[in-house]
């Protein structure tokens, strides 16, 4: 893929139920932004890496018996997963126009990406971010609040925060990382955004103001943020509530599943 490809939103996704919700919300933006959205559903790697080992099995929970589990397993659970996506996809994308595919993947590698694409996650499990991708990204949560930039960077998304929200029609708040970046964002936005000053080094109080905040999107402005990355994940958990909490147990349970002795 390389940039000379028209824009288009890659939403990227776990294999997990809930994170399918999010895809109306992607479609919405998509919709606004008028954009093309390819939806990549990716692998878990830390469940890969157990299904590859020769001793792993799984513990049902409403079952008497484990039984083994292997990458060709994993590999089939992605792909009846991905068609539940497309079906999903289907119905949501007969009510809007927007070009749309989906893709699956065992990791969002840099050449899957064109400079032009926006990034965005629809992540209620993924405590590191699953791309080394340089740039801004955005976490797609169940919600219908506002757009909300975390700011700590000079060359950030002020701009960029900015552009998405009108499009998508949503107000705009920045929780900044000290009084500078707040400074900035002022000076930058105007009276477009709201601004408040949250250090990121107070990775729980960034959590709890996203929570409170309850936005539709989050935008970090690098991925690599792990404060900022954690935060935002943990408020989109949080959106999906008690169902996207037993997914992503659940989900751990499967990538640390019984191991017995060779």
């Amino acid at each position: 893929m390389n940039a000379a490809q028209p824009a288009r939103l890659v939403v990227a996704l776990p294999p997990e139920e809930e994170a399918l919700v999010a895809l109306e919300a992607a479609f919405a933006m998509a919709e606004r932004l008028e954009r093309e959205i390819v939806a990549i559903l990716l692998a878990d790697e830390r469940l890969m890496a157990s299904a590859a080992l020769p001793f792993t099995r799984i513990v049902p929970r409403t079952a008497a018996t484990d039984f083994e589990f292997d990458v060709s397993q994993t590999r089939l659970m992605l792909r009846v997963m991905a068609e539940r996506a497309k079906h999903r996809l289907e119905r949501i994308a007969a009510a809007r126009r927007v070009r749309w595919r989906i893709e699956t993947a065992e990791g969002l590698e840099a050449g899957m990406l064109a400079e032009s694409d926006l990034l965005a996650f629809a992540a209620a499990s993924w405590e590191e971010p699953p791309t080394r991708r340089a740039g801004p990204v955005l976490v797609i949560r169940r919600g219908s609040g506002p757009l909300v930039l975390v700011h700590e960077r000079t060359d950030g998304g002020l701009e960029l925060a900015r552009d998405l929200a009108e499009r998508a029609g949503l107000p705009l708040v920045v929780l900044a990382s000290d009084a500078n970046r707040a400074a900035e964002a002022k000076a930058a936005l105007g009276p477009a955004a709201r601004v408040e000053v949250c250090p990121l080094a107070d990775e729980s109080g960034l959590s709890a103001r996203l929570a409170a905040l309850s936005p539709a999107i989050v935008l970090v402005e690098g991925a690599e943020n792990g404060p900022a990355w954690r935060a935002a994940v943990r408020a989109a958990r949080a959106s999906f509530g008690e169902g996207a909490a037993s997914a992503s147990n659940a989900q751990a349970r499967t990538a640390s599943a019984s191991r017995e002795t060779p």
